[in-house]
């Protein structure tokens, strides 16, 4: 049988979409080969999944130990870099496999990839690309890094293989690597949370909207998206309108005050693990998404198949996902007068146009079942996998 080693640059614990995704694609190829996944014990914020629940997301896979990094904090900057022996010790995890995956994260271990890929000559390496690929600020540092590891990997014609799961980051990394080489397989979800036929919202008394992810400004542009709301709700207290927090981040202090100010119509709710979060989905009206940058958008999709109409930033997964759907209000530009414009014309749909709001809502988780089951993902990987055997 085929063996197959995920390495996921972070914890496990960190809970984010890299992390997830490496446990759903570790737990549904052990079905056809000998998986092996092995994580780090990086964790740049509080733990997202407890031990339990990552136990269970594995469904009886078992995780290698994981390799261990030391941290030195210079500037008020904290850098990592794997133990020597760790170093080693990942060679022979990875000397004893085909297939090696990894989500491209850190130029430290870009680099360790390589080294490896030229003893042991026999595998294939596949590099996933889950983040988006640059910054705004052209001389940022993010920038550099990944522009790093994009020069370098080129050097490495023959042994690596990239994954995206976006079709812009394809085109992109197109100009770099032999587009043969550069595989685009969609990003899907587990839909069975919302296979119910008809999703029961609650009473239509409240338009409710809903936010999930990570709360910092730099990335998902939270900062501004509490400004607009508090500005709206300040000015505009005649608006049935509710607002659903569900995630962890550097502003949850800020979202916190808010909700003190207005308890009756905000409700933050923390982390919510993701095996629950669909309840969440389901009791909301419109989903908000105030990313800067997204290569894809996990919970914009997670949002349409709980019927969800989405406002949202013009992130290249966000376009990639809703150019030209009637379900999906681009703001004009991330700030706090598009935002508040945006609210208060979904708002004015759903009071003059009941009908059409609704009938937008079920089109909204037609396209999800339709486009991004997991099981798509799935079989992609699979084929993709299987097709390595015969080269």
């Amino acid at each position: 049988m085929l063996k197959v080693l995920i390495i996921s640059p972070f914890s496990l614990e960190y809970g984010r979409g890299g992390e997830l995704s490496s446990i759903e694609l570790a737990t549904g190829l052990q079905k056809y080969f000998k998986i092996t996944l092995i994580d780090t014990n990086r964790l740049l914020s509080e733990k997202a999944f407890s031990d339990i629940a990552i136990k269970k997301k594995l469904k009886g896979l078992k995780v290698k130990s994981r390799i261990k990094f030391a941290t030195i904090k210079v500037f008020n900057r904290n850098l990592d870099f794997p133990f020597p022996w760790e170093v080693l010790r990942l060679y022979r995890t990875v000397k004893k496999n085909d297939i090696i995956y990894f989500s491209t994260s850190n130029f430290k271990m870009d680099l360790i990839l390589m080294m490896f890929s030229l003893l042991h000559r026999q595998a294939k390496f596949i590099i996933g690309y889950r983040k988006p690929l640059y910054s705004e600020k052209l001389l940022s540092l993010y920038n550099f890094k990944y522009r790093l590891s994009i020069l370098f990997f080129s050097l490495f014609k023959r042994r690596f293989y990239h994954h995206t799961i976006s079709y812009h980051a394809k085109k992109f990394l197109d100009n770099f690597y032999n587009p043969k080489k550069v595989i685009h397989i969609i990003h899907g979800i587990n839909l069975k949370f919302y296979k119910d036929k008809e999703i029961k919202k609650r009473k239509n008394d409240t338009l409710k909207f809903l936010y999930v992810g990570y709360l910092d400004d730099v990335h998902k542009g939270i900062g501004v998206l509490l400004n607009a709301i508090e500005q709206l709700l300040e000015n505009n207290r005649n608006l049935n309108l509710s607002f659903e927090f569900c995630g962890v981040g550097p502003l949850e202090s800020e979202l916190k005050k808010l909700e003190k100010k207005f308890p009756q119509l905000i409700k933050y709710n923390g982390y919510v693990s993701n095996d629950n979060i669909s309840q969440y989905y389901k009791r909301n009206d419109i989903f908000l998404f105030s990313s800067r940058r997204e290569p894809f958008g996990r919970v914009i999709v997670e949002a349409l198949a709980a019927q969800l109409l989405i406002l949202c930033t013009k992130t290249y997964g966000s376009i990639e996902i809703l150019s030209g759907k009637d379900f999906a209000f681009f703001f004009r530009e991330l700030s706090i007068e598009a935002i508040i414009d945006k609210i208060i014309e979904v708002y004015n749909l759903w009071i003059n146009n009941p009908k059409k709001f609704k009938i937008l809502q079920k089109s909204a988780k037609e396209y999800a079942f339709q486009n991004y089951a997991f099981s798509k993902e799935l079989e992609m990987f699979k084929s993709l996998i299987n097709k390595f055997t015969n080269t």
